[in-house]
């Protein structure tokens, strides 16, 4: 399998790094149970090796990769196998034909905006391989380590699992991080929320106040705070990183009915908001 990488100058500012273990690529297509009755989709293709292993098993494969250095090899490829259809452009803006699911090794610099770009497609399940940390953000439950906006947002719109960790040493060129399986099914009906940006924007400021019970949290916000008292007591006594997906859509459609519009929240506070508060007293 290493002949793939001859004549491949990995780009660093995609960040391409190749899954080169077969048993693991093997293992991806065998938890999405990919069929001859499927179409998959696969964002990333690169060198191939996933790309003519689900030829092998699906309907079709329709492979997307924006660098043309892999086009001999994937032309190749789709030449031998004739269910397998080529889309050359950026996974992010490149037309998505229909596909029942998906199989990727996805560029870890995008990673998430592809899987947010995937959700808001119908596709029965999919199997992604994305940074260790990505994934068990995207699948961390209430009061779960990681639990957070992300978590929140990505389990509106689909049914999470962290399926298995890899290793850095199965790929090549070697990522500065280890690497996760996770697999998604979409839900048919998302709960409702305000408006999408009104919803992230709740969570936004909401988790800025991770560990503090909602009302606290609320009183901190310019329009919230009056209202804060009239929220369920169910909801109003739990700490925010213990409130349910389904309870968030709760309190955004709570801020809508009485008015309250919240503002951005820049990066800034964000990335302190990740910082691990220090307990009171120390140093």
């Amino acid at each position: 399998m290493t002949d793939l990488l001859r004549n491949i100058r990995p780009q660093p500012q995609l960040g391409q790094s190749f899954l080169m273990e077969g048993r693991i690529l093997q293992c991806e297509i065998d938890y999405a149970r990919v069929g001859a009755e499927d179409t998959v989709l696969e964002v990333g293709a690169g060198i191939g090796n996933l790309t003519e292993r689900l030829a092998t098993r699906a309907g079709q494969v329709i492979a997307i990769e924006c660098d043309q250095q892999f086009r001999p090899r994937l032309d190749s490829l789709a030449e031998t196998h004739e269910n397998i259809k080529l889309l050359w452009g950026d996974a992010l803006a490149v037309p998505l034909p229909p596909f029942s699911k998906v199989v990727s090794n996805l560029p870890y610099r995008v990673a998430l905006p592809i899987v947010f770009r995937l959700l808001d497609h119908p596709f029965s399940s999919g199997v992604v391989m994305l940074q260790e940390n990505m994934a068990r953000r995207i699948c961390a439950g209430p009061g779960e380590a990681g639990y957070g906006r992300i978590s929140v947002t990505v389990q509106r719109l689909a049914r999470t699992q962290l399926l298995d960790t890899v290793p850095r040493s199965a790929f090549s060129p070697a990522p500065s991080v280890d690497s996760a399986m996770m697999r998604l099914w979409p839900v048919t009906g998302p709960f409702g929320v305000a408006s999408a940006e009104a919803f992230k924007r709740l969570l936004d400021h909401v988790f800025l106040y991770r560990e503090d019970r909602l009302s606290a949290a609320l009183s901190q916000l310019a329009g919230a705070a009056a209202v804060a008292p009239l929220l369920p007591g169910k909801l109003r006594s739990k700490r925010v990183s213990q409130l349910t997906p389904e309870e968030f859509g709760e309190v955004s459609r709570f801020l809508d009915a009485h008015k309250v519009r919240l503002t951005a929240v820049s990066d800034a506070a964000k990335r302190t908001a990740r910082k691990p508060r220090k307990p009171p007293g120390s140093p």
